[in-house]
């Protein structure tokens, strides 16, 4: 269980940083060696390498949807 928890905070570290760059334009998911993925869609279109993969499609969505509500939020990353 604690390996899980390392993996989560390790993945919301690195879309707090994503989004903090001001590049970040939205998250989607994609697919990689049979593994549903969240990429970060920069401004310009391009991907991010994989934030987060899990095999079960619906929390990847979830995490898609939970990534895009903290770029949308009104107060900055860091005030968390």
């Amino acid at each position: 269980m604690l390996m899980k928890l390392a993996e989560t905070q390790l993945w919301q570290r690195n879309a707090a940083s994503l989004i903090r760059s001001g590049l970040f334009a939205r998250a989607e998911t994609g697919e990689f060696h049979g593994l549903h993925t969240v990429v970060g869609v920069y401004r310009d279109g391009s991907l991010s390498s994989p934030i987060a993969k899990y095999a079960d499609a619906r929390r990847a969505s979830d995490a898609v949807d939970l990534v895009n509500q903290l770029a949308k939020s009104e107060s900055p990353v860091e005030a968390n």
